[in-house]
């Protein structure tokens, strides 16, 4: 875990990359496993919990209980900044979407989703 405590202002992005870049260096000198970054800037710094064993992903009988219909209002849901980096939203996304709630998602949410997910 890498916390970086401040007084006032939050530190400049220089600041926090440096220190992302110490990290990720530790993790890899040591053999260590990289678990997750919060924020995250790369894919790879994203936590995606596998789905449990045996549980079936169906959708029946799923309810879609957020008052989220387009992806803009979900970021912050999911933990993400609105200029989070856009492979972090992808994986994020893509987590959401193997959830049996998600077939009950607004139509158009799923749509947008469908194109976010499409675009390079």
């Amino acid at each position: 875990m890498l916390a970086l405590f401040f007084e006032g202002e939050p530190p400049a992005t220089e600041t926090v990359e440096g220190h992302r870049v110490l990290l990720r260096e530790a993790v890899e000198r040591f053999g260590l496993t990289l678990i997750e970054i919060t924020p995250a800037a790369t894919a790879d710094e994203v936590h995606v919990v596998p789905p449990a064993p045996g549980v079936p992903e169906s959708g029946i009988g799923a309810a879609w209980d957020l008052p989220y219909d387009n992806l803009d209002d979900m970021w912050p849901h999911l933990g993400l900044r609105k200029d989070a980096p856009r492979e972090v939203k992808k994986v994020k996304l893509r987590e959401v979407m193997r959830t049996p709630a998600w077939s009950a998602a607004p139509a158009a949410l799923r749509r947008e989703a469908e194109d976010f997910l499409a675009d390079g």
